[in-house]
């Protein structure tokens, strides 16, 4: 029979900051029995350098003495931590650096070990000896072996959404708004002259025209001898008359349309000269926009609710967040060392996202019709992607439950 993995869908990982009085205030009165028991035993605690030595031991704890995912070395940037009670070794942790925080790569005791419950007693020792680091916590992990992640739960102080695999059913995430409860059967022409006459004033006035996509748009301004000027996320505060454009569907919750702002060119020249008239996708536009229009101020804030959600789950991690000049948030743009690993997850998840391999800035959506579980889904690809463990060899190694 093959071996079961899960892996798709989001989970919470747990996150150990590295302040022990926090820590202390945050795991279960059992822990401080199991540290407290291990200082009473006179346990000592010493940095190792990786030798074959230090790694046998290592080896010598694990539930599987042959799997592949074992380090075979360490170096000068890892932590390895070795745990004796008279001399002898009886626990083991591994923490690899992963930006601002600890990988724990590796966590084991031996049968001594296992008494003392030593792997309580150094994950303790670890929050305070690297308290005070350039580290600000410990990636405890996550599992989906119920008795492991309830180990791994005793020393959370923070949880993340992670995901690795893509799920059977897929959830796909536009960049754009577009949400198909917002088709409407029946166009109101009576809301045509209602919206252009609302957007003439939410324009402060300016002349507009409606064309059914951005590349129209962009023709007939050219053909007018000016640049074509994209202005989708700053028409709220433009006040001057050159040319541009808006792609409403940047905006709203519709499939086509853009907005040329500056100039109004009527339903018979829009034919004649430039081929592009559609009076009925002009009222099944206008028709459903009509409610996000009237509401733009929530729309704009939903936006920034979206933003903020995104910047606290990626605040954790080391990345540099790219502000734009927008008076509507398109995305949120971030650069990382790993976005191109990111970039590549996300297609396989179907989020469509901006991706610069130039400069491995990334853009995600934070249109108003994201949900919060979708925005967890987005970061838990992110997590999965640093995971170290995403890179594990499966073993199929699997004990009977007792």
């Amino acid at each position: 029979m093959a071996a079961y993995i899960s892996k798709d869908f989001v989970h919470k990982g747990c996150g150990l900051v590295l302040n022990p009085i926090q820590v202390w205030n945050s795991v279960p009165y059992s822990v401080h029995k199991n540290i407290k028991k291990a200082i009473k035993n006179k346990v000592t605690v010493r940095r190792a350098k990786g030798t074959n030595q230090d790694l046998d031991i290592l080896k010598s704890m694990w539930y599987d003495a042959d799997d592949p995912n074992m380090p075979t070395k360490i170096n000068d940037k890892d932590y390895m931590f070795i745990a004796y009670l008279e001399d002898k070794p009886v626990g083991c942790i591994i923490l690899l650096p992963v930006d601002k925080h600890l990988f724990l790569n590796n966590l084991a005791g031996n049968t001594i070990g296992k008494e003392l419950r030593i792997q309580d007693y150094l994950l303790w020792y670890c929050v305070n000896e690297l308290n005070g680091s350039q580290f600000k916590y410990i990636d405890v992990g996550v599992s989906y072996r119920k008795t492991l992640y309830d180990f791994f739960r005793k020393w959370k102080t923070f949880s993340y959404p992670v995901i690795f695999n893509k799920p059977a059913i897929n959830i796909p995430i536009k960049f754009t708004p577009f949400d198909k409860s917002y088709l409407v059967n029946e166009p109101n022409e009576e809301r045509v002259e209602e919206m252009l006459y609302f957007l003439n004033n939410l324009l402060q006035g300016h002349k507009i025209t409606f064309v059914p996509n951005v590349e129209i748009a962009k023709t007939i301004i050219s053909a007018n001898g000016h640049t074509p000027i994209d202005a989708t996320y700053n028409w709220t505060s433009i006040k001057n008359d050159n040319l541009y454009y808006i792609d409403l569907t940047h905006i709203f919750s519709v499939q086509f349309g853009a907005l040329l702002v500056n100039s109004f060119i009527d339903d018979k020249t829009l034919w004649n000269l430039y081929r592009s008239q559609d009076i009925f996708k002009r009222e099944l536009v206008f028709t459903a926009i009509y409610n996000e229009i009237f509401n733009m101020v929530g729309l704009i804030q939903k936006r920034i609710d979206n933003y903020l959600i995104l910047e606290g789950f990626f605040s954790q991690d080391n990345i540099s967040i790219i502000h734009k000049n927008e008076d509507i948030l398109s995305g949120f743009y971030f650069s990382h060392n790993n976005n191109n690993k990111f970039s590549k997850k996300l297609t396989e998840f179907e989020i469509e996202h901006i991706y610069d391999s130039s400069t491995q800035i990334i853009g995600l959506p934070v249109h108003q019709n994201l949900t919060f579980p979708e925005l967890e889904l987005i970061y838990g690809i992110f997590r999965g992607v640093l995971n170290l463990c995403s890179e594990w060899i499966h073993t199929d190694y699997y004990s009977d439950l007792k």
